[in-house]
């Protein structure tokens, strides 16, 4: 329970210390394992929900984990912690159980969002199946190019500064964690606060650090005036 109870706190800076990552892996080991149960996943032998995860996987974890899944995504490295290397022994070693009550309820004090308001059950045990396709080294990743949030801004140089905003918002996939109208719950929810500085310099939490080599002063401009528009909205309460 120490353990347990001891975690978030060991996550309240960013260094990247070995002995904590083993710290992290245990914890998220002890807790998935007991809040997660030992379900069997439904759809292990179901070839047909491998296309089901891949189209999750692709739209949700793949910005982050990788299209292979080795935790080098476009934003994996910029997280701390870091993306998961889900082809790893460490994630290997984790049962089906584990893994969708980590999809499903995400991870605090990290990056990873839960994904149980976005996916039904069944669509998680999909994702899952996928997820050992790819530690198999059986799967074959969509490698959708992404186009970074300049080239997404500058598409159209004629709409409007909160237009350019909402595209920038969208491929840096800030509505991932935040919703795609800043209406995320919880902590997660931006309606009703603006705090851009926090782009560039991230947080304990899990979000990540922005710097000027992703996303340029102008850009960040033109994404603040896009949340201006949730400023004036409360958050929904929990």
């Amino acid at each position: 329970m120490g353990l347990v109870v001891a975690f978030p706190f060991a996550l309240t800076h960013r260094q990247d210390l070995p002995l904590e990552h083993a710290y992290g892996d245990a914890a998220v080991s002890v807790v998935s394992r007991v809040l997660g149960g030992d379900a069997p996943n439904p759809l292990a032998n179901d070839q047909r929900a491998l296309s089901t995860g891949l189209a999750a996987y692709t739209d949700s974890c793949a910005l982050c984990h990788g299209a292979k899944g080795d935790g080098r995504g476009a934003f994996g490295l910029t997280t701390y912690p870091h993306a998961t290397d889900l082809t790893s022994e460490n994630a290997k070693g984790k049962t089906d159980a584990q893994l969708f009550w980590i999809v499903k309820n995400g991870l605090g004090f990290t990056a990873m969002p839960a994904f149980g308001d976005q996916y039904k059950d069944a669509e998680i045990w999909a994702m899952v199946a996928y997820i050992r396709a790819l530690q198999r080294g059986g799967a074959s990743a969509l490698a959708i190019p992404t186009p970074s949030a300049a080239q997404l801004a500058a598409a159209d140089p004629t709409v409007s500064r909160q237009t350019r905003g909402a595209a920038i918002y969208f491929a840096l996939g800030c509505h991932l964690c935040h919703g795609p109208e800043g209406d995320a719950p919880g902590d997660l929810s931006i309606r009703g606060r603006i705090e851009t500085e926090i782009v560039r310099r991230g947080s304990d939490s899990g979000m990540p650090a922005y710097g000027r080599n992703i996303i340029s002063d102008a850009d960040l401009a033109d994404l603040e005036t896009y949340l201006l528009r949730f400023a004036s909205v409360p958050s929904s309460p929990d």
